[in-house]
């Protein structure tokens, strides 16, 4: 576990160490179905949200950093003590780290099993080869003829424990160029999706 708290966390957490050990306590549940969903209920946030006067994305922030509080505990086996001044460091009042302490004690199992399993084990991307066939003559053909692309694109999934992968599989594709551009413009947006504030911070949550 990180024990020097970084700039980041604690500007994460800034508004949830000034709350009671009773808002805090909820704030536990909601780390906790991170864990265990990747996601929590929006209706939880937009509530939490409401009563705090502060906006959805910054409870959400808050949700994300305490994540990363109980995952790096629960990995690194962090005792009572340690996390206690670890807590006392990142600024939580006496009454929160308590129950915080005690959340993470009563639960340290599950959190240490799902942190360990965070990386889901999903296919992703291997390799893409690609071919450009066009129909160049024929008797029969009427119409300008339309090039289409041939892809083949390989995912792998699972690792042993030698970190070699241990399933790949082949996917075949076929599309003319304007299903191709739109497929381009898709992945581009997923791109900058994963740049975006909330994945970084649920990566570096997960993050071995």
């Amino acid at each position: 576990m990180d024990f020097v708290p970084t700039t980041l966390l604690k500007s994460d957490l800034k508004a949830l160490v000034e709350l009671d050990e009773t808002v805090v306590a909820d704030f536990s549940r909601f780390a906790l179905e991170l864990l265990r969903k990747g996601t929590a209920m929006s209706k939880g946030f937009n509530g939490a949200a409401k009563r705090l006067n502060v906006t959805v994305d910054e409870i959400r922030q808050m949700c994300y950093a305490l994540c990363h509080v109980f995952s790096e505990a629960a990995r690194s086996s962090t005792s009572e003590a340690v996390l206690g001044e670890y807590l006392h460091e990142l600024g939580f009042r006496a009454g929160a780290r308590q129950t915080l302490i005690q959340f993470f004690l009563e639960n340290m199992e599950e959190i240490r099993e799902k942190s360990m399993n965070s990386q889901l084990d999903i296919p992703h991307y291997k390799q893409l080869e690609w071919r450009l066939d066009v129909q160049i003559a024929s008797r029969s053909m009427r119409h300008e003829a339309v090039p289409s692309y041939l892809l083949k694109l390989t995912t792998q999934k699972g690792t042993n424990k030698a970190g070699s992968t241990t399933e790949t599989e082949e996917h075949w594709m076929q599309a003319d160029y304007p299903v191709l551009l739109q497929w381009c413009q898709q992945i581009e947006t997923a791109l900058q999706g994963a740049q975006a504030g909330d994945t970084r911070r649920m990566l570096r949550m997960i993050k071995r």
